[in-house]
């Protein structure tokens, strides 16, 4: 190869022209810890005593544990506190800036109005710094003079995050007081203290001031998330009975004629019936302890030092079904008792309610209209035959008439055809008519009016007889022998009654509901056949 060519090759090669790389340096395993290295300060001096330290990993903060705590009584069976799971550091300024002011007075000054969505010490100018200092110090006195809302909400947080120097039991009171004596002022209170003195309560284990929320705790406790609370020694209030019933005695038809009886005695019933029976024992009713779960002051300035979860074993009255339809039966149980103490026909059949309940609501009603269902007093079924079949006897009239006798004994074939009665004897051929053939009722005469009266006339001849065999509890026996089936029977005459009277007349076992027995079967013998 000629020397021109001879290195032809190394022209492409720019290994040369790069600039060199300093050799790398051994890693040490992370499996294995440095030994500690001696320093030297100055050549020539003696080796110093502190070494160099090896890095260590960063220590983990030991979080609290979880607590727990089993209230005295009530619908809290059960309180676990959790601390706040995240780290952060929000309000910590806010919590320094409280032990800053915590004990720092001023003197009498002019009101300064203040507002602030989230009110904190940093936010106000210095003439309102003094009238908060100076309100504070009122307040600490039980004076409770002029306030705007974010200063009452400042204190709140100040109690809240300084659990180390105000005592919990002396915050809760505090906190009590606090609502008691803006409250009229400042309405939304019930929706903000309402929450955090639960929480306060529940993370501390303390009671509030029970006597001075005793004038709207009932009210509260239809207002917050957690009603429960507020519901001291297990006795319900009409407010939250009130919140969990589905009907509202108010929008009744008859509310408008005797709305003070209503008003007066249903949320009275009400509250006796449930809190003596349910609220001691509300397994017993279907209604079963669960757990729940909520952040402890949700939207309160709180630094981590107070935030926590809370885990509650409770009766959720207000997430019960069960609570809710038993809460609802009873308000309707309660209507009931009133429309009867004035004549009123249409009644309600609340479905599943247990016969503790009813009787304890007649036992209340008892006491103020005792009259109440005289004028409709039950007939054993031994006497509401005999009434029956005694319409049908025929009158002394003198000495035997022998055309009389025939027109009374084809009138017994009539009603005994009418009456679904079972014969040992055969009918005389031509003289008992076939059920389809039976004479047609002509209706109620003038004296028979009402709703039941209405229901009788609705219905064909098949089907009002079979209502007459209920009355006799012959029923599903009667609907057998004409090839019909009872439960469609009785669903037609349910739903006429619903339409016409405003409840069904036959229950499921194919009997006439006991309150409408007497009028049900006073329409049916006042009816007259068409002999036309």
């Amino acid at each position: 190869m000629s020397p021109r060519n001879e290195n032809i090759d190394s022209f492409w090669d720019i290994g040369d022209m790069l600039p060199s790389r300093p050799a790398k340096k051994a890693v040490p395993s992370r499996a294995s810890v440095p030994e500690a290295v001696p320093v030297r300060v100055n050549v020539g001096e003696p080796e110093p005593e502190f070494k160099i330290l090896p890095r260590r990993e960063r220590e983990i903060r030991k979080e609290p544990e979880a607590r727990e705590f089993c209230p005295p009584s009530g619908f809290i069976k059960k309180v676990r506190i959790i601390p706040w799971p995240t780290d952060f550091s929000f309000y910590t300024k806010f919590r320094n800036d409280a032990l800053r002011y915590f004990d720092r007075e001023h003197a009498a000054c002019e009101y300064i109005y203040f507002f602030s969505y989230m009110p904190q010490y940093d936010q106000m100018t210095a003439a309102q710094v003094a009238y908060y200092l100076y309100w504070r110090g009122e307040v600490r006195r039980e004076h409770y003079i002029k306030a705007d809302n974010s200063y009452l909400f400042l204190y709140i947080y100040e109690i809240i995050n300084l659990p180390d120097k105000i005592p919990p039991q002396t915050g809760a009171v505090l906190l009590s007081r606090l609502w008691r004596a803006y409250r009229e002022d400042f309405r939304y209170l019930d929706k903000y203290i309402g929450e955090w003195l639960c929480d306060y309560c529940l993370i501390y284990g303390v009671e509030p001031d029970w006597q001075a929320l005793a004038a709207f705790s009932g009210e509260i406790a239809g207002k917050v998330s957690l009603p429960e609370f507020y519901l001291r020694g297990d006795e319900l209030t009409y407010p939250l009975i009130r919140s969990l019933s589905s009907y509202d005695y108010r929008k009744s038809k008859y509310y408008a004629e005797h709305h003070d009886a209503f008003d007066r005695h249903i949320p009275a019933a009400a509250v006796q019936v449930l809190s003596r029976l349910v609220a001691p024992a509300p397994e017993e009713f279907g209604v079963h302890p669960a757990k729940l779960s909520r952040d402890g002051f949700s939207g309160a300035v709180a630094c981590r030092a107070v935030k926590c979860k809370l885990e509650l074993t409770c009766f959720p009255l207000r997430r019960s079904y069960e609570m809710k339809q038993l809460v609802t039966g009873v308000i309707k149980l309660c209507e009931n008792q009133l429309r009867a103490a004035f004549s009123v026909k249409a009644r309600f059949s609340p479905a599943g309610i247990d016969e503790r309940l009813v009787r304890a609501v007649s036992e209340y009603f008892d006491a103020f209209y005792p009259e109440r269902s005289s004028h409709k007093r039950r007939k054993a079924p031994e006497e509401a035959e005999e009434a029956y079949m005694a319409l049908y006897e025929p009158e002394n009239k003198g000495p035997a008439d022998i055309k009389r006798a025939l027109a009374i004994e084809q009138d017994a074939w009539e009603t005994a055809a009418l009456l679904g009665e079972d014969s040992d004897e055969e009918a005389p051929c031509g003289t008992v008519p076939e059920p389809s053939e039976m004479p047609a009722f002509a209706g109620f005469d003038d004296a028979a009016e009402g709703d039941f009266a209405a229901l009788v006339s609705a219905l064909d001849g098949e089907t009002r007889r079979a209502l007459v065999s209920a009355c006799r509890g012959e029923f599903a026996a009667f609907c057998r022998a004409a090839g019909r089936m009872p439960e469609t029977v009785k669903s037609r005459i349910n739903e006429l009654a619903t339409e016409l009277v405003g409840d069904i007349v036959l229950d499921d076992g194919f009997n006439v509901i006991g309150d409408y027995a007497d009028e049900l079967f006073a329409a049916l013998t006042e009816y007259k056949e068409d002999t036309d």
